[in-house]
């Protein structure tokens, strides 16, 4: 579970993280000061998914308002649900009055300055419940992804996808009959298509399912593409790939 801690108050940001420390969840946590910094981790192609976002709503410069609102929208241009979805929102301020603008983007829960404890550690474990169905709800079904081509956005379901491959600035879904092209970023898709998939380049993600043979130096596809593979890749691949098969029996 990867939680951020999100807050311009140092000493706020060490009280949350030994708060969650209490919790005994087995987590991986980060610290931004800014609502800027936080922004600029979430636009990296190879940054890891947000589980569980504590952020302060009344920062200077760039606020958690305005952080949150930009996550939203970016969140809606790529089709992606703000509702009912990861990461989970708990808003954190001195200002009550701050609450009813927090739940117009979505919010989880709102936590009041100077944060008692037992009402974080009741907040906490409602968020790990929430947590864990959504993680369930992924795994069991049918894996779709949503990609938007111009003002269209639909559904591809992963079984259809040979590979994806990243191309001046555009993302090319490569399938048995038909390629798409869209906005958005590879490694974006990299952390969504995590089962299955592998990046042996940095423009080529490829579905395990239909690798036919490789070398040290490319990877031949079912559909008859050659696909370079960087030899910084090479053994994680071969790790990866034996892992699949593997499993796959």
């Amino acid at each position: 579970m990867n939680i951020v801690v999100c807050d311009d108050e140092e000493n706020t940001r060490i009280y949350i993280k030994r708060l969650i420390e209490m919790q005994k969840e087995e987590c991986r946590i980060m610290e931004f000061s800014s609502g800027g910094e936080l922004l600029q981790f979430w636009q990296q192609e190879d940054r890891e998914q947000i589980d569980l976002l504590f952020l302060d709503i009344s920062m200077g410069g760039t606020d958690g308002m305005k952080a949150a609102e930009q996550i939203r929208k970016w969140q809606e241009e790529r089709g992606e649900a703000v509702w009912g979805s990861l990461p989970l929102l708990i808003f954190v301020s001195g200002d009550p009055e701050y609450m009813p603008k927090a739940f117009s983007v979505n919010a989880f829960q709102y936590l009041v300055k100077p944060i008692d404890e037992e009402e974080f550690e009741e907040v906490f474990a409602q968020a790990v419940r929430e947590y864990r169905y959504l993680e369930t709800k992924k795994s069991t079904e049918p894996k779709e992804i949503l990609i938007r081509n111009g003002s269209e956005t639909r559904k591809v379901s992963v079984n259809d996808i040979y590979y994806i491959e990243s191309s001046n600035r555009k993302i090319i879904v490569y399938m048995k009959d038909e390629e798409v092209e869209c906005y958005g970023k590879l490694g974006e898709l990299e952390n969504e298509l995590k089962e299955g998939f592998f990046r042996i380049h940095r423009g080529y993600l490829i579905n395990m399912k239909y690798v036919e043979r490789y070398n040290r130096t490319e990877i031949r596809m079912k559909n008859g593409s050659s696909l370079l593979i960087s030899k910084y890749k090479y053994q994680d691949f071969i790790k990866a790939y034996l892992e699949y098969v593997s499993e796959d029996k």
